[in-house]
């Protein structure tokens, strides 16, 4: 019996054993990006409680203003999946580079958009002066390095898409130390280097990043020479390959800046009960994208083996791949549901501590019954990553993105209603936000469920 449960669940095409290989560096790369971020914050909570919601807010407000372009940009990863399961090995050359030339273009609507925000959308008006402040300045710093994820996105997606994850894993673990040492210099000012404070967090975050694509930037630069993929011809525009980065990428685009937009506004509400609601809000959304990170890496690899099985068409395939990921990312979502539940206050303490000379008992009093809640959503968000993942893996991102659309908003909706017009209490409103969240996983789940994706065919033309 025991052998028959591995040979079905494990073993074979689109096992669980073919999964991991390139779901674990992903899973490991993507826990590293979180690492960086919950590192900065847990060296701001020495600095002060408001620079803790600061960095939060200015870095989740920059990042809706590159969201989209990202979104069309990181397509590439599942078209380029699609190329090699076909064999087409110098199309995914050829993507890339288009890519890589929609990362350039992005650059100055990204800062365009970012004024934008910044100067009409007043995203920051109900924050206090300190912290709107400090807000500003980590947006610029992040809005200005935004070409860095952009590229990031290019360069990754080939090696995401061919399934060698462990360059992409090699690459966020140089950024993770440099991140870690740049911002204990930066931030605290060791070694004779002025305290630079939140600034120090920002450039610190920037030296990571950079040092992230230069890694990648090589490994392409060493892929790009192999026999299989070697042609200068490769890197001339290509329409055909743009338009199907545009027509594809622009849906998943247009859902990761709805629901960023959502996001900001959630946490905008959130900032309104206080600056000690504020940094409790962002200690439970620091733990949360610890669970949350990881399972993007396990999505990442079931887009790559879905588009995989695509280019080869065989639809029966991505389904067990897809299955294998459930299994993954639920076992997964599980252990994280009893951390949170089991140690809370221990989880809380990191980002509140005593010795700081800080005043950090009402923010514990919020964050600690915010992150047991944060338990109860988990696993249905397990299943909603896996099942966008498949649906992105095969082309189906319109629907996709209407779903996620109604789901975010939706929740966005909940949490103005119960501060503006409830006058719920922000225990009361978070409760609200989880109760969102686990109902909202359902119709993404029923989308996969109806199989229309099975029928789709990217790169039919291509053959």
């Amino acid at each position: 019996m025991f052998a028959q449960l591995k040979k079905k669940h494990f073993y074979g095409p689109g096992g669980i054993l073919e999964l991991l290989p390139i779901a674990i560096p992903m899973f490991l790369s993507s826990m590293f990006d979180m690492l960086m971020m919950l590192i900065d914050r847990l060296f701001l909570s020495h600095v002060g409680i408001v620079h803790q919601a600061a960095a939060m807010g200015g870095g989740m407000t920059s990042w809706m203003c590159v969201t989209l372009f990202a979104g069309v940009v990181g397509y590439s990863s599942a078209l380029v999946a699609q190329y090699y399961g076909a064999g087409q090995r110098q199309n995914c050359v050829s993507v890339v580079w288009q890519a890589f030339r929609l990362s350039l273009i992005s650059y100055p609507l990204v800062l365009l958009s970012g004024y934008v925000v910044l100067h009409y959308g007043k995203v920051f008006d109900a924050h206090s002066t300190l912290e709107r402040g400090l807000e500003t300045r980590y947006f610029w710093y992040m809005a200005f390095g935004s070409i860095i994820s952009l590229l990031r996105f290019a360069l990754g997606s080939f090696f995401s898409g061919i399934g060698r994850t462990r360059v992409i894993l090699i690459a966020n673990s140089i950024a993770l130390f440099v991140n870690i040492i740049a911002n204990w210099l930066l931030i605290f000012g060791h070694w004779g280097l002025p305290r630079l404070e939140l600034d120090g967090a920002a450039i610190g975050t920037l030296l990571s990043g950079v040092s992230n694509v230069l890694v990648l930037a090589v490994a392409f630069f060493l892929s790009t020479h192999l026999p299989e993929y070697r042609n200068p011809k490769l890197r001339a525009f290509n329409k055909d390959h743009l338009w199907k980065l545009i027509r594809y990428g622009v849906p998943q685009g247009v859902e990761n800046l709805l629901a960023m937009i959502a996001f900001v506004v959630m946490i905008a509400n959130f900032h309104r009960y206080g600056d000690d609601m504020a940094a409790a809000t962002t200690i439970a959304f620091n733990w949360d994208g610890l669970s949350f990170h990881p399972l993007i890496g396990i999505q990442v690899a079931v887009t790559t083996l879905v588009g995989q099985a695509m280019g080869k068409e065989k639809p029966e395939l991505a389904v067990r791949v897809t299955r294998s990921g459930f299994k993954v990312a639920i076992t997964y979502a599980a252990c994280m549901v009893v951390t949170y539940m089991t140690f809370p206050r221990l989880l809380v303490g990191f980002f509140t501590p005593e010795s700081s000379g800080l005043d950090y008992t009402q923010v514990r009093e919020y964050a600690i019954p915010m992150l047991r809640l944060v338990g109860f959503y988990l696993i249905t968000d397990a299943v909603q990553m896996i099942s966008s993942a498949a649906l992105r893996g095969a082309g189906d991102t319109f629907w996709s993105m209407v779903i996620i659309f109604c789901r975010d908003w939706g929740t966005a909706t909940v949490i103005l209603i119960c501060v503006h017009l409830l006058g719920f209490g922000p225990l009361q409103t978070w409760t609200a936000l989880v109760v969102m969240a686990v109902l909202f996983s359902a119709p993404i789940f029923l989308r996969y469920k109806m199989g229309h994706w099975k029928k789709l065919r990217i790169i039919k033309q291509d053959h």
